[in-house]
């Protein structure tokens, strides 16, 4: 059985077109180290009207594969926005990727760090993989938050032709028990799904998690949020909005801590 749709926020008519690179950013990769098939996508987050914008720019779908032939594509599908200097790769993934050994008693991460390492004049990368897997309903409701916030603002847009990872949040839904009570586990009886939309929360739940968090470390950079319910004429605004402020000392309000890891 299974229940709604995970990926409620969604709209593909709104959030899907032509989405353009722009060498002013740097490329972002997440990946999910499935076997059959092996999927990621590639990315960016840029600045539109002082703003960050998610857009993702391609996706790999790999059937029956493994990380050694993920790389090798991820080196085709990048190569024409190679313009001389190094392109700058943020990599983020499954917390597997630590652990499982696909080739030749490599992990997974590993390989990935080498195929980086033989091409230093191609790329710069940053790796941000976690020690552990976030909680799947955390996840989702990351992705969620960017697909379309509080404020009707739409944050994230996936190019034409990421047509599986378009399907993945039109159809990924919530497994059920046999009373049709809601579980917090993805139905995945089709095996292509859910494997590009977790490689997309992978990513958004690294860097625009959504937990509250007590005020111990004020050299961490916080965010202050302020419930704003009247315009600056006076109106008021339905819904609320929440007005962000970025500081490295947490002062009183509701904080959320950001990790931007390293």
């Amino acid at each position: 059985m299974w229940g709604g749709r995970a990926y409620y926020a969604f709209d593909g008519q709104k959030q899907q077109g032509t989405v353009p690179y722009s060498a002013s950013f740097p490329l972002w990769w997440s990946l999910d180290f499935n076997v059959n098939p092996m999927c990621s996508l590639i990315g960016q987050t840029v600045i539109v009207n002082n703003r960050e914008q998610i857009r993702v720019l391609d996706e790999l779908v790999l059937p029956d594969s493994n990380t050694p032939a993920a790389c090798e594509e991820f080196l085709s599908r990048t190569a024409k926005w190679n313009s001389g200097r190094p392109l700058e790769v943020h990599v983020y993934g499954d917390a597997t990727a630590e652990h499982r050994e696909t080739s030749a008693s490599r992990t997974d991460l590993q390989i990935v760090r080498s195929f980086f390492a033989r091409y230093p004049e191609l790329y710069k990368a940053h790796f941000h993989m976690p020690s552990r897997n976030p909680p799947v309903k955390d996840r989702v409701n990351c992705v969620n938050a960017v697909l379309l916030n509080h404020a009707g603002a739409r944050r994230l847009f996936i190019d034409s032709r990421c047509k599986e990872l378009a399907k993945d949040l039109e159809q990924v839904v919530w497994k059920t028990d046999p009373s049709g009570n809601t579980l917090s586990e993805l139905n995945n009886r089709d095996r292509m799904r859910t494997h590009l939309s977790d490689a997309l929360g992978y990513y958004v739940h690294r860097q625009f998690p959504m937990r509250s968090v007590d005020c111990e470390h004020p050299t961490d950079v916080w965010i202050v949020c302020h419930r704003v319910t009247t315009s600056i004429s006076g109106k008021p605004l339905n819904p609320p909005r929440l007005v962000r402020k970025r500081t490295h000392i947490a002062p009183y309000g509701h904080l959320w801590r950001i990790d931007r890891g390293g």
